[in-house]
């Protein structure tokens, strides 16, 4: 039986699908917040290959190319403004607001993290 590349269907749905494409943006800030950059930036890397490109988002963020792909690369380490404005650049590319909620986690969350 074939299989589908992941990125395949990753365009697919992106194209097709606003909601998807919200949470892969949600997913990735979620991860950054909880203490994930490495995985948040690598969602947020997903979502600019299917949703908006590097070339819109270098236009949008006014970043060089080369800036973005070395923040996004496997060694990256950008700093936190760099990622925030590149959040806020995307939200706004989605006509998105953003809005961060502290949440009290449950005992059993407490447990298991530690």
């Amino acid at each position: 039986m074939p299989t589908r590349d992941y990125r395949e269907t990753l365009l697919e749905r992106a194209q097709d699908e606003p909601e998807f494409r919200e949470e892969l943006l949600k997913g990735a800030v979620r991860c950054m917040f909880n203490g994930e950059p490495r995985i948040g930036r690598l969602r947020l890397h997903n979502y600019i290959y299917a949703a908006i490109g590097f070339d819109e988002l270098s236009r949008k963020t006014g970043r060089r190319l080369e800036d973005l792909e070395r923040i996004f690369s496997r060694n990256g380490n950008p700093r936190a403004d760099e990622l925030l404005g590149i959040v806020a650049a995307i939200a706004e590319h989605e006509g998105l607001v953003l809005d961060v909620q502290a949440a009290q986690q449950s005992r059993a969350e407490q447990l298991v993290a530690a």
